[in-house]
């Protein structure tokens, strides 16, 4: 199944690629592109399976002779190694704004074609700019890396945990509406509250990051950016009400239903009694 689903992924990603890039030259007679994807743990029955459920027949699938298949397992390791590298923050090991961004308008694509919830969350630390000029620099990259690990050893399998930027995290939770996602975070802001930080005077310390969440079924069109920004604007309601919480955006499938379609509490009781 983890195979089938990352295959699944990366195909729905170059399809959109292709779709959306202008042609931008005329191949040559003759020439053909072969693009191709190594995939260790599926024989060619399963692929014949997995081709005919998700009307993949128009890509083709070679064996590989035993000697060719470490040569290019080579290659690959190489290029997932640069694909990593470029998609990931070095510090935290966390996903990086590129990849953040990709993976942010797959699942809203995948909210509003399938009508499930996705919940976006941005962290932020709380006085982080005193933490380096307090403890110095060093102190403050051990408190990135072990929120980011706090981040990660508490996200789902499918969930995407990113660094962001600067002090700034966040965390993509598909499947998961608000009153879930507002859990979540609650957990991990009691699970980073007890981290203890070594001070360069023998002092520990604890640190606390507010967070903004924002929650959409795909009941609307809502751009990437729109979404990220009801994230945002969470956070910055969390931070001016005292630091240390959860803000929660409006839900924007509720909020742009127009007032026609919603009954209104007098209907209600006429309708329903007390």
């Amino acid at each position: 199944a983890d195979i089938e689903n990352e295959l699944l992924a990366e195909l729905e990603c170059m399809r959109r690629a292709l779709v959306e890039s202008p042609q931008t030259s005329v191949p040559g007679d003759g020439e053909v592109l072969a693009v191709f994807r190594l995939l260790q743990g599926v024989d060619a029955e399963h692929w014949n399976e997995l081709a005919l459920r998700h009307n993949l027949c128009a890509w083709s699938a070679l064996t590989l002779p035993e000697g060719d298949f470490p040569q290019l397992s080579r290659l690959q390791c190489t290029l997932e190694s640069l694909s990593y590298q470029t998609e990931h923050d070095p510090l935290t090991g966390l996903a990086n704004r590129r990849a953040f961004d990709r993976s942010l308008d797959l699942e809203m694509e995948r909210s509003r074609r399938n009508r499930t919830a996705v919940s976006l969350v941005i962290i932020d630390l709380d006085n982080f700019k005193g933490i380096n000029d307090t403890y110095g620099h060093n102190a403050g990259d051990d408190v990135l890396v072990r929120l980011g690990r706090v981040v990660l050893d508490t996200s789902r399998r499918y969930d995407l945990a990113a660094r962001l930027g600067g002090e700034e995290f966040a965390l993509i939770l598909p499947g998961v509406g608000q009153i879930k996602a507002e859990r979540i975070v609650e957990r991990l802001m009691e699970t980073f509250r007890a981290e203890r930080f070594a001070a360069p005077d023998g002092e520990g310390f604890s640190v606390t990051f507010s967070a903004g969440v924002a929650s959409y079924k795909g009941g609307v069109r809502l751009a990437p950016k729109a979404f990220a920004e009801l994230a945002d604007q969470a956070l910055y309601q969390a931070k001016r009400s005292g630091k240390d919480r959860v803000g929660l955006a409006p839900l924007p499938d509720v909020s742009d239903v127009s007032m026609e379609t919603l009954v209104r509490s007098s209907e209600k009781m006429l309708l329903f009694g007390k």
